[in-house]
């Protein structure tokens, strides 16, 4: 309604300024005053003739190469634009009412006769996140500005950038044995669905592996051997509090992500901010698509501090996983919460990422030295440390 009020203004302006020049002309006389009516007349009834034309004068398609993205990549959409009758167009000017962090800007055209208009609108090196892009505006009117007229076009899409990540370099973490403390580059379990023969018993044996047919053969307790597998489960957790090194957080998660998967091993994440989020350890190319679609729409959102997260919520982490944290800030309360993880879990690793440029904090070293001490490995990194991040990660002993 406001818009039409508004076009109603401009229009009853338009009229009343041609009424008052063919006045001015008709009283004045005069060379001058006809030359302002003859100058400006035309122009006042190609708007007025622009304006009580149809909205159905355009048909506007889109298409966009695809729905889905990496970040630095280049987004495309072709936008064609039909109309249904050759009246003269002095411009048209078309935008994409988009997310603001795209950055679409304004594409200007001068059509003048034509029936089919084609244009490419192109945004470059998109960065990670999910953007909703709404409706196209196109908007034409008058050499002079008098009278416009816009038409809005349904455009409905929902672009997902996936996040950045860096080539790491593979390496196994070191855990332990489910007994002693022994410390072994994998995690050592029995396959149950795979025997592979049998044993005499020994204590410590579960009752369920004992073999009863071949006991009865020999007249004494025999326990099933089973297939031995070395397994590189790695349970993630990425730290969500507001930081101005959370992009670089979400880049390293998916650079480990990537490199686990891609050499064999199983990777779960567990992300907390507004929503909960948690994705069980497994393998494979859907996993990988899964944590990249989560760490895409990830925001640094969380109102809990790391180390409550830590505390409040360890029945969720894999009792055979090696667990990776990622923060940007190494803080007390959060090493008390790891000692006592790493106690009960085994092998934790705790990467801290720093913007570049930006120093580790004497506080921060102090921490570093007595979580070593308390046998919690911790490793400050740079973006340009992101590919050997791997390099030397162990329990230390």
């Amino acid at each position: 309604m406001f818009r039409k009020m508004k076009a109603g203004a401009r229009i009853f302006f338009v009229v009343l300024m041609l009424f008052s020049v063919l006045l001015f002309a008709l009283f004045q006389g005069g060379y001058v005053s006809w030359f302002l009516f003859y100058s400006f007349s035309p122009i006042a009834l190609y708007a007025l003739l622009l304006q009580f034309s149809a909205k159905k004068h355009f048909r506007v398609e889109t298409k966009l190469e695809s729905l889905q993205y990496s970040a630095g990549d280049q987004l495309t959409m072709n936008v064609s634009i039909q109309r249904s009758n050759p009246f003269p167009l002095f411009y048209i000017s078309l935008h994409h009412d988009s997310s603001p962090e795209l950055g679409m800007r304004k594409v200007i055209v001068f059509p003048r006769f034509k029936r089919r208009i084609e244009l490419e609108l192109v945004i470059p090196n998109l960065q990670r996140g999910e953007y909703k892009m709404g409706e196209i505006k196109l908007k034409t009117g008058d050499p002079l500005g008098l009278l416009e007229k816009e038409v809005h076009v349904s455009c409905p899409y929902t672009i997902l950038v996936f996040p950045p990540y860096t080539d790491v370099i593979y390496r196994t973490i070191e855990s332990r044995y489910e007994q002693g403390s022994t410390a072994s580059q994998y995690k050592v379990q029995n396959d149950t669905t795979m025997v592979t023969g049998v044993r005499p018993y020994q204590p410590g044996d579960r009752f369920t592996w004992i073999d009863w047919k071949a006991t009865a053969r020999l007249n004494d307790l025999q326990t099933k051997e089973f297939e031995v597998y070395q397994s590189h489960d790695v349970l993630m957790i990425i730290d969500r509090t507001p930081s101005s090194a959370f992009e670089l957080c979400v880049t390293f998660a998916a650079s480990l992500i990537r490199s686990i998967l891609r050499h064999g091993g199983q990777t779960g994440l567990y992300s907390v901010g507004q929503d909960h989020s948690i994705f069980p350890i497994r393998g494979g190319e859907q996993q990988q698509y899964q944590l990249f679609h989560h760490l895409a729409k990830v925001k640094a959102d969380s109102p809990f501090p790391f180390a409550s997260i830590l505390k409040g919520n360890s029945l969720f982490y894999h009792p055979s996983a090696a667990l990776m944290m990622i923060t940007s800030k190494l803080e007390e309360e959060m090493i008390q919460s790891l000692y006592h993880l790493a106690k009960r879990k085994g092998a934790a690793v705790v990467f801290v990422i720093k913007n570049r440029g930006e120093s580790i904090t004497s506080e921060e070293q102090e921490l570093h030295q007595r979580a070593y001490n308390e046998k919690i490995y911790i490793k400050f990194l740079y973006e340009d440390g992101f590919r050997t991040a791997l390099a030397g990660v162990k329990k230390n002993e």
